[in-house]
Parts: C-alpha cells; structure tokens; sequence
C-alpha cells in the first residue's frame, strides 16, 4: 500500500475518471467520521485553458486545500488529479460550509476554481468514488513490481508472456471461472493447488503484454472483476525477465 501526505492513513492510486486517467488520493480511515459529517464539499481547481498542472499550480491547490482545513470544519477525504485539475473532497457538519470555501476560493487568480456542497450523508461518494476495491488496489503492487523489475534491469516495453495467479474457494467454481477466462480472451495454463490457503484452487491464466503500467492496471483489473465473480482473487502476478540491450 503506497501512503501520501506523510500521513500513514492516505493511500495514493491510479484509475479512470470521467474518461481520463487520474491519480486518486484518500484517507482510508475517515469512515468512523460519518455520522457527524453528512455534507460532502467539493473544490475544483483548474487550469486556465486546460493546460496541464504544474509546480506553481500545485503549490496554489496544496494551499488552498490547507486553508480550508485550518479555517473550516472540515475533514479531507481525498482527491482527484488528472492532467488540467484537481478536485479535493472534504466532509463537513454544516452547509454553512459552501459558502465559506468559496469566500477562500475568491481570493485565486491563477487557477478556475469552483465549490460544490451537496448532502451525502450515506458517504457515497467517499465509498463508491474514492475508496479503493481490490482491482485499485492491486495497481500499487503493480507499480511496485514494475519498479523492482526495471531495478534489476528489465527492458519493460518488450512483449512477454504475463501469467496471472488466480485462487477460488472450491473446485467447481474454478471451473466455472476458466470457461469465463476463455471467453474474454485469457489462454488458459495449469491448475494450481494450495491446500494452506483459503483460497486453495488455483490457475494460472496468461496474457501476451508489455510491461507497461496502464497495460498491466487494464489486465489485472480485468481478471480481479472476472474472479470476483466467482468468489476468487487475484494473488500474484509474474513474468519472464527482458534484459536491457548492453548497447543502450
């Protein structure tokens, strides 16, 4: 689990949103806060012409966000960054917020910023939005064994074998899952066999693929949601070793 903030209860990933690949921030243990804060407070800010995000643009946002911490009644749950914008969510007591954050908002002039406050009290956007399942999970133990094999020399970008480790509760459930692992496109290896585990009924299923993180955050999330369906998981994943040319 990657950790952001410098506080051990945030957790950074990547994903999907609106369409567009965003990096997502949010504190994994604000959930006991719900019952006293049912409005949820959004803040975009954004760049002027969609330009991307850059240092100076950062620094605005950390700043606002850091105001409206020390002046408001408000908790951070996390964020939203893609390439033009951020939009940080906070959870609040009272509407009184709204206007509040938009008296702090008034004040920016490099960025377009915007406040939204609706009620929430279900905590549905925190949930469904910013709390990670475990195919968002995984894609940090993607980046860290993307990492570690570059570390020792993987050329990465080269086309390999990936082969996926994949566990379920009982053996007829297996077999149904590899029917449905054939159907979307996974070519199907040995049965695998862990008796210590849980989970003891095991495939391995592979996949042709470069060793690229969006490629492996789409393949492994693809397989996560297919096992999930019948009650697996995804425990591991590995791959054959492409060593860089001496040349480079």
């Amino acid at each position: 689990m990657r950790m952001s903030d410098k506080r051990s209860n945030f957790f950074e990933y990547d994903w999907q949103y609106e369409q567009r690949p965003a990096r997502f921030v949010v504190d994994m243990q604000l959930r006991e806060q719900a019952h006293a804060r049912p409005f949820l407070l959004q803040l975009c800010c954004q760049t002027r012409e969609d330009a991307p995000l850059a240092s100076r643009a950062l620094r605005h946002i950390e700043a606002i966000q850091k105001k409206c911490e020390k002046t408001m009644d408000v908790r951070f749950a996390g964020s939203i960054q893609d390439q033009s914008r951020r939009i940080l969510f906070f959870y609040t007591p009272a509407p009184e917020a709204l206007e509040q954050a938009e008296a702090i908002l008034s004040r920016e002039r490099l960025l377009r910023c915007a406040a939204l406050l609706r009620e929430d009290a279900a905590w549905e956007a925190y949930d469904r939005l910013l709390y990670p399942d475990s195919a968002k999970l995984y894609t940090e133990q993607n980046r860290r064994q993307i990492a570690l094999l570059e570390k020792h020399g993987d050329a990465l970008l080269p086309n390999r074998r990936i082969t996926l480790h994949l566990y379920f509760p009982a053996e007829p459930l297996l077999g149904l899952f590899i029917e449905s692992a054939r159907l979307a496109g996974f070519a199907v290896g040995a049965p695998e066999f862990a008796p210590e585990q849980e989970l003891p009924y095991g495939i391995a299923l592979h996949r042709i693929s470069a060793l690229t993180k969006q490629g492996l955050d789409r393949l492994t999330t693809q397989a996560i949601y297919l096992a999930a369906q019948y009650d697996g998981q995804l425990m591991s994943w590995s791959c054959p070793i492409t060593k860089k040319s001496p040349l480079r």
